[in-house]
C-alpha cells in the first residue's frame, strides 16, 4: 500500500479508527473523514504520534455540501486517490419500531447519512479515482439489507438503507464497469462498536477483516459489483 491514498468516512472511532490504523500501518496514506473536528483530530494525532501517515479532513457525510467541501480540499493536496471506503453510519431508531409507527425524522436522518452520504462521496471521489490505475470503493453495507433472506432483525430505516447502498454498489459497479475503478459493498458482521453495541458477536479486528483485504489484497482478488462477507460473495 505505499505511496497510496485512501479516503475513510467515520474514522474517528470503531471500525474506521481501526482500519485508518491498519491500512496506513501497511504504508499508505490514510484521509481520516470526520465529522467531529476535536475528535477527529484527536484521533489523527494519535496515529500520527506512531509515525502512520494519516491526515484528518473534516467530513459530515449528511450534508452535500460538507462532502462538496471535503472534495475541494482535497484537491488542494491530491490529485488522485486510490481507495475509497464509506464507512460512516447510524442507526438511531428506536428498537420496536416497525414500518406503521416509523418516525420521519429517524428515517430521514438515517437515509441522509447511510445513503445520500455514500452516493454523493462516491460522486465526488470518482474523479480522483479515475485517475487511480486501480481504483477501489468500498461501501459499508449489512446483512440487515439483504433482500434473498429472511430479514434478521429490527430497525426497518437501518435495513432500507442498507439495501439502497447495495442497489447504489450495483449500479455504480455497472456504470463503471469499463473503467480501473472496482465497486464492492461489504457486511462486516455484527462488531463490537458503539453502533454495534456490547452485545455484537465480533470483535472490532474481526469485523474490518474483508473490508481492510477488499482495500489492500491484489486486483486479481476482488470482482467488481459483488456484496462480500468473510472475503467471500454474499446473496443480495
Amino acid at each position: 500500500m505505499k505511496g497510496k491514498i485512501v479516503v475513510i468516512t467515520g474514522a474517528n472511532r470503531g471500525l474506521g479508527l481501526a482500519m485508518s490504523e491498519k491500512i496506513a500501518s501497511m504504508g499508505a496514506t490514510v484521509i481520516m473523514g470526520c465529522r467531529d473536528e476535536k475528535k477527529g483530530n484527536e484521533a489523527a494525532a494519535k496515529l500520527a504520534a506512531r509515525g502512520l501517515d494519516v491526515r484528518f479532513g473534516q467530513l459530515d457525510v449528511s450534508s452535500t455540501k460538507s462532502i462538496d467541501y471535503f472534495a475541494q480540499e482535497l484537491s488542494k493536496y491530491y490529485k488522485t486517490i486510490d481507495v475509497l471506503i464509506n464507512n460512516a453510519a447510524i442507526s438511531n431508531e428506536p428498537g420496536g419500531t416497525t414500518i406503521e409507527t416509523i418516525d420521519l425524522e429517524y428515517y430521514k436522518s438515517i437515509m441522509d447519512t447511510n445513503v445520500l452520504g455514500t452516493l454523493w462521496m462516491c460522486k465526488r471521489m470518482i474523479p480522483f479515482l479515475r485517475l487511480s490505475p486501480d481504483g477501489r470503493i468500498i461501501n459499508f453495507s449489512s446483512g440487515l439489507g439483504q433482500l434473498t433472506v429472511p430479514r434478521m432483525g429490527p430497525c426497518p430505516s437501518y435495513s432500507i438503507s442498507k439495501t439502497a447502498v447495495n442497489a447504489v454498489t450495483k449500479i455504480l459497479a455497472d456504470e463503471l464497469k469499463d473503467t480501473n475503478i472496482s465497486v464492492m459493498s461489504v457486511d462486516p458482521g455484527w462488531v463490537k462498536t458503539d453502533l454495534g453495541g456490547p452485545n455484537a458477536m465480533l470483535e472490532i479486528a474481526e469485523g474490518m477483516d474483508t473490508p481492510v483485504w477488499l482495500a489492500t489484497t491484489e486486483k486479481k482478488n476482488i470482482t467488481s459489483g459483488i456484496f462480500y462477507k468473510e472475503r467471500g460473495a454474499l446473496g443480495w
